[in-house]
């Protein structure tokens, strides 16, 4: 005679122990995404902070801080000695979005960038250039950061320094020599190309072949 305790795993068993497995695959994937973020995250974080160092460095010794012309990660060797190498994004490899007062000699400037953990405490959405980042760092005499709705349309298109045309940015760039207007690239999220400056004279930057506006990607 056969127990009752020897019958076969049934059907709703099967599906029971696989949705359990199913679930904690899951709680283990969103465990290391967030692990992943926070360790770009951390990155992020210490670049701005020697960024910085050397931005408040070269202030010391020129009474401004550096134009957006110095700041470009690609090749990063704009503010040497103050900093050997400007560091880039660590995900996307773009230059850290960087703007100062619109003057050839500003007396503030912020850094801002995009953080991939949303539950960090210093996470602030809808900050900076068209509301497109949610961390930021500057002097201590920046203006504070106002929370804003980032723009979904464009009301026209600029031409691209690299082809095409991408939404309005209200940055300019160097072209041939000449300060144009450049797009926004929201898959960065930024300008389309660096350096990039916040005035239509690009603060007399650019000349023949000066800071000329390379795509960032």
């Amino acid at each position: 005679m056969k127990s009752k305790f020897s019958r076969g795993v049934t059907l709703i068993e099967i599906i029971i122990v696989i949705t359990i497995i199913v679930i904690l695959a899951v709680i283990a994937l969103i465990y290391l995404r967030n692990q992943v973020f926070k360790g770009q995250d951390g990155r992020r974080k210490a670049d701005i902070r020697r960024i910085q160092t050397a931005a408040e460095e070269y202030e010391r010794d020129h009474n401004c801080y550096p134009l957006p012309s110095l700041m470009s990660c690609n090749p990063g060797t704009g503010l040497v000695p103050y900093i050997n190498k400007i560091p880039c994004d660590p995900v996307n490899g773009g230059s850290y979005m960087y703007i100062i007062q619109d003057s050839v000699c500003p007396t503030w400037y912020k850094v801002y960038s995009k953080l991939g953990n949303v539950e960090d405490m210093s996470v602030m959405n809808g900050i900076g250039p068209n509301g497109a980042f949610n961390y930021s760092a500057g002097s201590a005499n920046a203006p504070a950061d106002v929370a804003t709705q980032p723009a979904t349309n464009s009301p026209s298109s600029t031409p691209s320094p690299s082809g095409g045309s991408l939404p309005n940015s209200g940055f300019y760039g160097c072209s041939g020599g000449v300060c144009v207007p450049i797009g926004w690239d929201a898959t960065r999220p930024g300008p389309e190309c660096d350096p990039n400056y916040q005035n239509s004279t690009c603060y007399f930057q650019c000349g023949p072949a000066h800071n000329e506006c390379v795509p960032w990607h």
